[in-house]
């Protein structure tokens, strides 16, 4: 170990934290970049990007399953076939990696082109409130001799960006640890297409991870949901959402896992014990392979944040103000590991936040006033998100529960369109999904906005421009909308919308 490199800026975590490292670094600061896995983090190695890769092809999957039979198209096959529609899972899997890993390993090397950053590939540790210990991965570091395993550093600020991991409940589950179960870590990585799969959990992961396994494996799926599917969706979305994915897939709700036991014998079965909370009827299922995708946490265990007097939260995320300081002056944390927007595109925005409220000249500021209060703290931009599953899920703005909270339930009205009740919905054959905006009844601005069915990410997006710009519903009702593109959804919802008005007035 040699003497401790000082540094301007030190970034944890090569994620978003790609927000600060090199617009900072160009600003002629000296820059410091730990990472311990693979460099793009969670979304570009084991999450939205792979992952939305692999649901693709599932999607094709149902198209000409579910979708091609209404609209009177009949593919012809051998009827001693089995499993008719079929995909290579190893080759798929394998060109999937592959462009991700080029991906991702091109970016260390363009940080070593740059004359104002230092990477470290390691495992950071706080020794102090602004000193770190990095354990090198195999030695590595872009300005150190390959004979050193261990370095310390100390900047002037710190930002810590590491994320989330697959949050695995071995505590509770008795068997669990130890068998060869998946996280979503693994299972986009994994070449193999099971006969059967057991799912553990109803979140967005499993939701999208699960359909992506059935279709493109042909695997028989059963999902074990303890309460409710998608439990953060407006009630209404999530009640829809619940009722197509169950036809078309095992779910059982209202059951909680007792214990897991695994059997290496006749090539490996899992051995589930489930129990229905309102019957305690057990079971026991029996599958070739596990995914576990009950949540994630914080991934903070080895930054030794009580050497900081960094705080988290209770549930283990790290505690900000609304400048995302923490309770250490001059650390600062953002992303999925403070727990409030668990989406990348969130994180960017706070990345970008910060560089421009702390490092940007003025006439690089851009438009960051917009979205800072009078105290110098963020303002979020509504906050979109979807979920890549069938049906596929779009949302922005406040649920209808969340609105009737703050503007008491006269104080909304709700406008709403049947996807089949448009002229593409009937081109689609479309047997289910609508679409939900929801207005302040005092300004009729529009405060959220709900899809479920055919191009849902897609179309919200028009409501998401909307709610940025705070348009009202006499906006949405002057649009112009392509005929007979899908978004007409949304003008139909407005014009509901308008009747109720009119009625209530």
């Amino acid at each position: 170990m040699t003497g401790t490199q000082h540094f301007d800026v030190i970034v944890i975590g090569s994620g978003s934290g790609t927000k600060l490292i090199r617009p900072v670094a160009n600003l002629g600061y000296k820059v410091a970049v730990i990472e311990k896995d693979a460099y793009g983090g969670t979304c570009l190695n084991r999450g939205c990007i792979p992952s939305k890769m692999l649901i693709h092809p599932a999607d094709v999957i149902t198209t000409i399953k579910t979708e091609a039979p209404k609209l009177g198209i009949h593919l012809s096959f051998d009827p001693s076939i089995k499993n008719p529609i079929s995909i290579n899972q190893k080759t798929l899997v394998s060109r999937v990696c592959s462009e991700i890993d080029k991906d991702s390993e091109s970016i260390g090397p363009m940080y070593d082109r740059l004359p104002n950053i230092t990477r470290f590939d390691g495992t950071a540790s706080f020794i102090g409130p602004k000193k770190i210990r990095i354990q090198l991965k195999s030695c590595v570091a872009s300005d150190t001799s390959n004979s050193l395993s261990v370095v310390e550093i100390s900047g002037d600020r710190i930002f810590v960006a590491t994320g989330c991991h697959a949050s695995v409940p071995t505590a509770e589950i008795p068997g669990l640890a130890g068998t060869p179960y998946m996280t979503y870590r693994e299972i986009l990585r994994n070449p193999i297409a099971y006969e059967s799969m057991i799912v553990i959990g109803g979140g967005y992961i499993a939701c999208e991870l699960g359909y992506y396994a059935a279709r493109v494996g042909n695997t028989k799926v059963t999902f074990l949901v303890r309460e409710k599917m998608l439990r953060g969706e407006d009630e209404e979305i999530r009640k829809e959402f619940e009722k197509e994915f169950s036809r078309e897939f095992d779910v059982r709700i209202g059951y909680v896992v007792v214990s897991v036991r695994y059997e290496e014998e006749g090539g490996g079965w899992f051995h589930v014990t489930i129990e229905c909370k309102e019957t305690k009827d057990v079971q026991v299922l029996k599958s070739r392979a596990l995914f576990v995708a009950a949540g994630v946490q914080a991934d903070v265990e080895s930054l030794g944040l009580e050497l900081t007097g960094v705080k988290t939260t209770k549930q283990g995320f790290i505690d900000v103000d609304h400048r995302f300081e923490t309770a250490c002056p001059r650390i600062y944390a953002f992303g999925d590991v403070i727990g409030r927007y668990l989406f990348k595109h969130a994180a960017n925005f706070e990345g970008e936040w910060l560089f421009k409220t702390l490092f940007a000249p003025p006439q690089a500021k851009g438009s960051v006033q917009k979205w800072t209060d009078e105290n110098g703290g963020i303002l979020y931009p509504p906050i979109p998100h979807a979920v890549f599953s069938s049906p596929q899920i779009g949302g922005v703005g406040l649920t209808e529960q969340q609105a009737q909270q703050k503007y008491t339930p006269e104080g909304i009205i709700v406008g709403r369109c049947d996807v089949a009740d448009v002229a593409m919905g009937a081109a689609l054959m479309a047997t289910s999904g609508f679409i939900k905006l929801i207005f302040s009844r005092v300004d009729k601005r529009l405060v959220g906005a709900h899809m479920i069915g055919e191009q849902a990410s897609v179309v919200i997006h028009m409501a998401i421009a909307y709610m940025h710009m705070k348009a009202t519903l006499d906006d949405l009702m002057d649009t112009i909308y392509i005929h007979p593109a899908l978004v007409e959804v949304l003008r139909d919802a407005a014009r509901d919308a308008v009747r109720q008005f009119n009625e209530k007035q």
